[in-house]
């Protein structure tokens, strides 16, 4: 049993951010943690703080391009489906913000068996779902990104901003019920 992170905001290294990872650690209950974000690298790099605008730049280039671009669609598709044949069955993928989006648009190029993946997103941003595709949503009340951005259910609604999930014990818990149910 597996769970990995899904974000825009991993850079070129893959890897994850102290908060992200504790978030992973507090959920997996036992489960392998992948301990790096798109495109899951082996050898993730230290992963170094940057600037908010300049992480936000990054996150709207990707968003658009998930949206626009095919060779990008089939380049996450790709890593998608290496990570979803790594990882024994059941796989619990948390998306954060545009996460979703990635995984929604690259959704219909998978090759790799989809039929042990579960997501939860917090606080996403994307478009509709396609067939057979399920989520547990998580969305804060004082996430305007979010808000706007995402108009499917939303199973948990929290208290913080669209940067606070993965600090949020609220969130933490409401993962940890729902990754019980695997």
């Amino acid at each position: 049993m597996t769970i990995a992170w899904l974000s825009g905001g991993g850079g070129a290294s893959g890897a994850l951010s102290p908060a992200e990872r504790a978030l992973l650690d507090a959920v997996a209950q036992g489960r392998v943690v992948v301990g790096a974000n798109l495109p899951w690298p082996s050898h993730p790099g230290t992963f170094r703080p940057g600037s908010l605008t300049v992480a936000s730049v990054r996150n709207g280039v990707q968003f658009w391009r998930a949206r626009l671009s095919k060779q990008y669609r089939r380049r996450v598709a790709r890593a998608l489906d290496a990570l979803f044949t790594a990882s024994e069955p059941p796989l619990l993928l948390v998306t954060g913000s545009q996460g979703l989006e990635l995984l929604r648009v690259a959704w219909p190029l998978l090759t790799a068996s989809t039929s042990g993946v579960r997501v939860a997103a917090l606080g996403p941003v994307a478009g509709p779902l396609p067939a057979g595709l399920d989520v547990f949503v998580v969305q804060s009340r004082a996430d305007r990104i979010s808000r706007l951005g995402w108009r499917g259910a939303v199973q948990v609604v929290t208290a913080g901003r669209h940067l606070d999930y993965v600090r949020d014990p609220e969130v933490a818990d409401a993962l940890r019920r729902w990754a019980a149910t695997t």
